[in-house]
């Protein structure tokens, strides 16, 4: 999963990037609108295993797209995937937004049709600002730490875990934070809500969406930190599933 081939360096998006019936496009697009839609409906029928029905579909759908798209479902894991370098360019990470966002939208639509309400993300009305913003930056960076190591990482090349380790993030993301920042995690969650509910609470989605773009970042830039030798950089011996206890 999120494994693919740079051809180019290019900024210019090609035209096939841009379209939206490509496989990985579409798996993009389709998977970010299920989960979405789950997001939507779980909340909306009032379910005390919201968090459980999130996590647990987000695992599903990455074992499914992984193969095909990477599996991304998220423009800060796109954004982590793509700063990580050599995975995707800027352009196909451009094109991944674009299907996510759209997804995202598609996604609140019908689960607001079939739900008796909408609902945006929104922060919990004992938090400030600040600890949402921060909310969302450390549970974003703790995801896409996760991809990039699960799911990048040679060590554990073809591993069967990847996508557990992904959802039960989100799982753990949606317990902790979700009552003080909404817990979104993931920008096409925070618009695709806001615009199928009228842009309710539009501002507050655009600055989750940044923290979890800035949560994404750090990622990739740690990730370099803690696995060097996958950029030619390591030095002796590492700690690791190929090489265990070899410090």
């Amino acid at each position: 999963p999120i494994q693919q081939n740079c051809k180019d360096n290019k900024y210019i998006i090609p035209k096939e990037n841009i379209n939206m019936t490509t496989p990985k496009n579409s798996m993009e697009l389709v998977g970010t609108a299920v989960l979405v839609f789950t997001i939507q409906t779980s909340i909306c029928n009032g379910s005390s295993l919201t968090p459980l029905a999130i996590g647990t579909i987000l695992m599903s759908i990455v074992f499914a797209g992984g193969p095909i798209s990477g599996a991304h479902y998220n423009p800060a894991v796109s954004f982590a995937v793509t700063l990580r370098g050599g995975e995707l360019t800027w352009a196909e990470m451009t094109s991944y937004w674009i299907a996510q966002i759209i997804g995202g939208f598609i996604g609140a639509l019908i689960g607001g049709f079939i739900s008796p309400t909408s609902v945006v993300v929104s922060m919990g009305s004992d938090a400030t600002m600040a600890q949402a913003i921060v909310s969302e930056v450390m549970y974003t960076f703790v995801l896409c730490l996760v991809v990039l190591c699960v799911a990048t990482n040679s060590k554990v090349e073809n591993n069967h875990y990847y996508g557990l380790a992904i959802g039960l993030v989100v799982l753990a993301g949606a317990i902790t934070v979700g009552p003080i920042s909404g817990g979104a995690f993931n920008p096409a969650v925070a618009f695709g809500l806001s615009v199928a509910g009228g842009f309710a609470n539009f501002g507050y989605s655009v600055v989750v969406s940044v923290a979890n773009l800035v949560g994404g970042a750090v990622a990739a830039v740690l990730f370099r930190v803690v696995l060097p030798e996958e950029f030619g950089l390591a030095r002796g011996g590492t700690v690791g599933e190929t090489t265990p206890f070899n410090a």
